[in-house]
């Protein structure tokens, strides 16, 4: 017994090592291309070099976190490779250690590594990809300032915009526009539920807006009202996190507001239940590195196997990709249609070990 689990602590090292060295590479190569696609915007306004990669290296750990899977598929290659390759998985079976035995040992390392992954995605990624959207777009934009970490705050000039809740599609919600005098008096408060970018202007609803004067307050209601503004949908993609870059708690949040509002709620469903996803992904991704390994990548060289990983993380990719814009597209239940990868590709795993 003993002996069984220094064999699990052995091959969970060799996984985690070389999970941690694919992911190293993966994620080095993702900042690399990241810098040649920021360079052409080094230089506008304040978007200095070094600015430039504060902004890389904050949305690292989005990346991190989305090609764990991957990562986890090439390191578990890589790592079973080399034992298989010095003929110490041959011997592991030899003493009595069956191949299900293996894949447990994996897929424990599996665990113990998600549970950093999770960490990153769900805690720090969220609010490093915020704060490095913000630091880019206050650098890059000389006549409109973000501010602010909770809602959306942006100057205009002598306006300040405030909205509580960004939405797919060109809308924002909960939106209060202030503007001030000369002198930083307030002189309007507009308030508006929801607000809609078309034909170049803000549509705003449901408006209330407030004059102030030295002496009285005037409250005013619209129906509709137009509201033009520097502020494009273009501009808050810069800093509004997209749905699948958020962390579950603020898409679940987000899933009630537009529940309650009567609002289509799917884009950030599906971004749910990717997110939930994730960490299933990468265990199968584990599971399925194994009959790799005892099968023809067995004598292959590094290389070889690094190949394959990614032909197989390319294929899920895109079977998870084509998945979401079928089941968004047609309305099909989205956990059904993010689970339904993971449980293809687990099917062919168990097919392939038992052919092994």
């Amino acid at each position: 017994m003993v002996a069984v689990k220094i064999l699990d602590r052995y091959i969970a090292i060799a996984v985690m090592s070389g999970t941690g060295v694919a992911l190293l590479v993966i994620v080095g190569l993702e900042i690399f291309f990241s810098v040649i696609d920021q360079i052409d915007d080094v230089g506008k306004g304040d978007y200095t070099m070094n600015r430039m990669l504060q902004y890389v290296l904050l949305i690292a750990p989005r990346t991190m976190y989305e090609l764990f899977p991957i990562a986890a598929l090439l390191g578990s290659l890589v790592g079973l490779g080399m034992l298989a390759a010095n003929s110490e998985l041959v011997a592991m079976r030899a003493s009595g250690m069956s191949i299900w035995r293996i894949i447990r040992a994996v897929l424990q390392a599996g665990v113990m590594m998600l549970v950093v992954a999770v960490i990153v995605g769900e805690v720090i990624a969220p609010v490093t990809e915020r704060y490095g959207q913000q630091l880019r777009a206050t650098a890059t934009q000389k006549d409109i300032s973000f501010l602010g970490s909770r809602g959306l705050w942006v100057r205009e000039g002598n306006y300040f915009i405030n909205s509580r809740r960004v939405l797919a599609g060109r809308k924002l919600a909960d939106l209060s526009v202030y503007e001030f005098d000369a002198d930083r008096n307030l002189k309007v408060a507009t308030h508006a539920t929801h607000a809609e970018y078309r034909d170049g202007v803000w549509q705003l609803s449901s408006v209330r807006q407030s004059l102030f004067s030295p002496d009285s307050v005037e409250v005013r209601r619209f129906e509709h009202m137009i509201w033009p503004s520097l502020l494009t949908p273009d501009l808050l993609g810069v800093v509004v996190l997209e749905p699948k870059n958020m962390s579950l708690r603020d898409i679940s949040q987000f899933i009630g507001y537009l529940e309650d509002n009567g609002l289509d709620s799917q884009p950030y469903r599906y971004a749910f239940w990717a997110h939930l996803m994730t960490p299933v992904a990468a265990l199968v991704m584990l599971f399925i590195s194994v009959p790799f390994v005892f099968g023809g990548l067995r004598s292959a060289s590094i290389g070889a196997r690094m190949f394959t990983g990614i032909l197989v993380g390319f294929g899920f990719y895109l079977v998870s990709q084509f998945s979401s814009q079928v089941g968004q597209v047609y309305g099909i239940n989205p956990l059904l249609m993010m689970l339904t990868p993971s449980l293809l590709f687990l099917l062919l795993g168990i097919y392939a070990v038992r052919r092994v």
